[in-house]
């Protein structure tokens, strides 16, 4: 009974024609434009935050590098894995706005 519960209240009624439709599994669709609204708005601010994150990591990891051969290979591999799982937010969150944003279209 929850799960038709979710699978109902999640059904979105226009797909972005550039978005796998898979993508729109674990994203809650909107119940009014002022809700999409509100959500592609917040998915835009997390856009913003996370382009600062990766700024941040990059910025780490070039201070690291910059060690001359002293550089610890351990925090290299972490920021290198960190800005993996940055940009998979990004792409995520950029997504999310657009499909957002198709349903206000």
């Amino acid at each position: 009974m929850q799960s038709e519960q979710k699978e109902s209240s999640n059904r979105w009624t226009k797909i972005h024609p550039c978005l796998k439709p898979f993508f729109y599994n674990d994203l809650d669709a909107p119940g009014s434009e002022e809700e999409a609204l509100t959500k592609m708005q917040c998915h835009q601010h997390a856009v913003t935050d996370i382009k600062y994150q990766i700024e941040v990591c990059e910025t780490e990891i070039k201070i690291e590098l910059a060690r001359k051969g002293e550089y610890n290979h351990e925090k290299l591999d972490r920021l290198h894995e960190q800005k993996i799982r940055l940009i998979n937010a990004l792409r995520f969150n950029e997504n999310a706005t657009n499909a957002y944003w198709y349903y206000l279209q």
